[in-house]
């Protein structure tokens, strides 16, 4: 199973705080294992079946959208 590391840009600027374990929760609710966070940086490092890149980073984003409010743009690698 593919590992990634989400980067997400600007996740806590802006007034936008959002905890290390909470963001874990929101990517354990995408049915992503070994999910962990890195410091508290917003950066995510988890494991998935998918392999389409530009397909998981449109599922996060709009995850992210949907649940926190407002955009966050994802870089997986």
């Amino acid at each position: 199973m593919p590992k990634y590391v989400a980067f997400l840009r600007a996740i806590n600027v802006g007034g936008h705080t959002v905890k290390m374990d909470h963001l874990r929760g929101l990517f354990e609710a995408l049915s992503f294992s070994n999910v962990e966070t890195f410091i508290a940086s917003g950066n995510v490092i988890f494991d998935t079946k998918s392999k389409d890149q530009q397909t998981l980073e449109r599922k996060i984003e709009k995850h992210l959208r949907e649940t926190l409010g407002y955009a966050v743009t994802t870089f997986d690698r």
